[in-house]
């Protein structure tokens, strides 16, 4: 599937789906914790309705170390 902009509450349903939960928001940033062995933290910004794709592709692949296909089998 092509990465496009995505809204952001999808894009926090399906992280919550991989089994992150929400630990935290401070202002336009929600804070979702996976605790498997190592602690994972990703940062995701809800500054819009949409997360540009860009952005997008920096979380999946700084901070959650995944690619695009498994991302989309949660989506």
């Amino acid at each position: 599937m092509k990465l496009s902009n995505i809204d952001s509450k999808k894009v926090i349903k399906a992280f919550e789906k991989m089994g992150y939960t929400i630990k935290s928001q401070r202002g336009t940033h929600i804070k979702l914790t996976k605790e498997n062995g190592e602690r994972k933290v990703l940062i995701i910004p809800i500054h819009h309705n949409k997360i540009p794709k860009g952005t997008l592709t920096d979380i999946l692949n700084n901070q959650a170390k995944i690619s695009r296909e498994e991302f989309f089998k949660y989506y």
